[in-house]
């Protein structure tokens, strides 16, 4: 089907500028100094939002082909196992202190930035 993959289609489009946006954020880190701590924190936070998205967009499209009520089970387990990951990272880092808890955290912005200003430019051409 051509809508199956639609939603890893639109995760894959935005990973160059999830990508982009995560350096040009780490590298505003670099006023204060070089630091591994926060390169490790951006480096895990990317890769944490881009494994989240793509397992949302698996999630989404198993949902679509339930019932109402299955679909609604599986919507929710994907949330709280995504947070609870985020949650779990983010303790881990901030417990250790080994990890920029920052780095991790903003990342998990830059998707719904982009949806956003993708919605911009599709309403200027409409």
């Amino acid at each position: 089907m051509q809508g199956e993959n639609s939603l890893r289609q639109l995760v894959r489009s935005m990973l160059t500028a999830m990508a982009v946006m995560t350096v040009f954020c780490w590298a505003f880190t670099l006023i204060w100094g070089f630091s591994l701590k926060t390169l490790i924190g951006f480096a895990l936070g990317y890769g944490y939002v881009t494994a989240c998205y793509f397992y949302l967009a698996s999630c989404c499209e198993k949902a679509v082909e339930l019932d109402v009520a299955k679909g609604k089970r599986l919507m929710l387990r994907c949330y709280i196992v995504r947070y609870a990951g985020l949650f779990a990272l983010s303790a881990f880092s901030m417990l250790t202190g080994c990890i920029n808890v920052v780095g991790i955290l903003v990342p998990q912005f830059f998707p719904r930035i982009i949806l956003m200003f993708r919605e911009f430019a599709v309403r200027k051409e409409r």
